[in-house]
């Protein structure tokens, strides 16, 4: 099987192997046709390639990957084959003396980190996920989650996708604590979003007794739908974009690419569009208020499709929402909203929602002039920082090509916007390339430092 290209993964924790483990497991998507025994009919099913020691992938018979020790880091051979999706290499990391962690599944997966929920596989320590995949887009995704901080380059491409590995973690605990500490909404529950103790006995590890991760909002939520701090944090918000008579029209980039506008009746806005990439037709579109209410805001609910669409139109819905959804997150969805008996103009939305000026501020939105939230925890995502001693604040996620924004993945959908016929791709967030890694397009992915280096004299 040749190799397509190289993933060389650096050790820089600067832990004490004699102290502590670094790990790493991974999969590779494959399908294979079987007959059903029943009807004969043949069916594609999913198989998995499993990482080795030696970097390949063979098939695993078990349909799992077990974790390796990688102290001294290794060479991932990404095989030359087609691609499936649902690709990624695991790493985690425990004290020495601990139990190895549980063999990695592509089908059972982890659960919400770091609570042990059911249902999913709790890892033994810190954990973060590196996706990648045969001709595909490569990112560092659990920053949904900050449980190590990855980071990786590709070959020819002179961006930083994930954290600057200068940073330790403990520097970047004690920025998200100052950070939540002086932004406007960072005490309004987000600050309890670090996790610096075991959440139930000896789990998960606590290495160098630092956080075990930064969690993301719904995975918080997930965990303790009916806490305080962050339950019902978007309802002044989603209750006023779903004000009865008020308008959207906005332009839509993905799926069904044109035009969708439309008003709500006070629980859902109907939304006309295009109803095919191939045919002029329209077609209206039902987005429900009660997919963005109570903690939905922070979890994005798609509905199944339904029997009577096809799946382009699915897929259109999907796109939709997530427009809405990441504009909700950066604090700009009522900037796009206009209210019953004003005229909106051609792509009012849309023009509103990427004017990254208004992402992340509490300014007067243009709806109802009241303060925005956003989802503070995506803001420190593109905007945390660390200052070196006798130097300025350096952000501590890669820069995109604009220097505009570090790396936000995830976060409701908080990616670069759907939407907008004016977008600048500068100003991408860059959680992950925006082009396939194919043939000798090699890949540097660092595992960041817990501490310092030490200095040789």
């Amino acid at each position: 099987m040749s190799t397509l290209n190289k993933i060389t993964v650096t050790n820089s924790s600067n832990l004490d192997p004699k102290n502590y483990t670094v790990w790493v497991a991974g999969f590779i998507q494959q399908m294979k046709t079987v007959t059903l025994p029943k009807t004969k009919k043949q069916e594609q099913v999913p198989t998995y390639m499993a990482l080795q020691s030696d970097g390949s992938f063979l098939l695993s018979s078990s349909e799992t990957a077990a974790f390796m020790k990688i102290d001294n880091g290794m060479v991932v051979h990404v095989p030359d084959v087609t691609n499936y999706g649902n690709n990624r290499l695991v790493f985690t990391v425990t004290a020495v003396g601990s139990k190895a962690p549980t063999a990695l599944s592509p089908i059972t997966g982890y659960t919400a980190y770091p609570f042990p929920g059911i249902p999913g596989v709790a890892p033994s320590g810190p954990y973060d996920i590196f996706e990648f995949g045969p001709n595909a887009q490569y990112d560092t995704s659990a920053v949904d989650s900050l449980g190590i901080n990855l980071s990786f380059t590709v070959k020819n491409d002179a961006l930083t996708y994930g954290t600057v590995t200068a940073f330790t973690r403990a520097e970047i605990g004690a920025s998200f604590q100052s950070f939540m500490a002086s932004d406007p909404l960072g005490s309004n529950g987000f600050a309890q979003l670090l996790y610096t103790n075991p959440t139930t006995d000896d789990y998960p590890d606590v290495i160098k007794g630092q956080f075990s991760a930064i969690v993301a909002p719904k995975d918080w939520l997930a965990i303790y739908p009916s806490a305080t701090g962050l339950k019902g944090f978007w309802t002044d918000t989603v209750d006023a974009c779903f004000t009865k008579g008020n308008q959207l029209n906005f332009y839509l980039n993905a799926a069904n690419v044109g035009t969708y506008s439309g008003t709500s009746d006070g629980t859902k806005f109907t939304l006309t569009g295009p109803a095919s990439a191939k045919v002029a037709d329209q077609i209206t579109y039902s987005i429900p208020k009660s997919d963005f209410a109570k903690n939905q805001g922070f979890i994005q609910a798609v509905r199944a499709k339904s029997a009577n669409e096809t799946a382009e139109e699915y897929g259109t819905f999907g796109q939709i929402e997530a427009a809405l959804f990441e504009a909700l997150s950066r604090g700009v969805l009522l900037d796009g909203v206009v209210p019953k008996g004003k005229t909106i103009a051609d792509n009012y939305s849309s023009d509103a929602w990427i004017k990254i000026s208004n992402w992340y501020t509490t300014h007067k939105n243009a709806y109802n002039s009241v303060d925005s939230k956003y989802d503070a925890y995506a803001k420190f995502m593109h905007h945390g920082t660390v200052t070196p001693k006798n130097g300025k604040p350096e952000t501590i996620f890669g820069l995109n090509k604009g220097k505009t924004f570090g790396m936000a993945y995830g976060f409701s959908l908080d990616e670069s916007p759907n939407v907008s016929q004016n977008w600048n791709a500068d100003n991408n967030v860059p959680s992950k390339p925006e082009y396939n890694i194919g043939s000798g397009q090699d890949v540097a992915l660092v595992i960041g430092p817990w501490i310092p280096a030490v200095k040789l004299i």
